[in-house]
């Protein structure tokens, strides 16, 4: 039986910004909130979102999320990588289906104190920072996301969730 990612946890901040499918536009977004960011990119408009990272400060929690990328998995542990330029980065989460978009969806959330906030920045961020495209794996699957028009939603992005606010 497959899990409903949806209104739980960290994932309720994510649902809240596109309360429906159509409110998801195409390419790279940013929802910013005092001590909360969610970048996410999606092909299309009202599409499944191909990559979400959510920086929730006033929580301090960090969630790095995909739907339409993976398969439905009964594994309870799944790997997704992202590469880059080069640079390799992987996370552990857990698969279920994405209560917006019917899609099979990735979920990995964590909390962090300063000390990991310090460690994702200098790990994570620079795969988003290269020319791209950012490959995406979850289980055998694979998609290309490409970087372009992410220069804007990452800066505001990066001063909420690493700067001082």
């Amino acid at each position: 039986m497959a899990r409903r990612i949806g209104l739980v946890g960290l994932a309720a901040a994510l649902l809240a910004p596109a309360a429906m499918a159509q409110d998801i536009p195409a390419g790279w977004s940013v929802d910013v909130k005092p001590k909360r960011a969610i970048l996410s990119y999606a092909p299309e408009a009202g599409g499944p979102r191909h990559l979400i990272v959510a920086c929730l400060r006033d929580s301090e929690e960090i969630g790095i999320y995909s739907t339409g990328i993976g398969a439905p998995s009964a594994k309870p542990v799944v790997v997704m990588g992202l590469t880059n330029a080069g640079r390799k980065y992987s996370v552990r989460g857990d698969m279920g289906m994405d209560n917006l978009t019917n899609q099979p969806a990735f979920r990995y959330e964590t909390n962090i104190d300063s000390r990991a906030l310090g460690i994702f920045r200098a790990e994570f961020m620079p795969m988003l920072n290269g020319k791209g495209p950012l490959t995406v794996t979850i289980g055998d699957k694979t998609q290309e996301v490409p970087l372009t028009g992410l220069a804007e939603p990452l800066k505001k992005f990066s001063a909420t969730c690493f700067g001082k606010s």
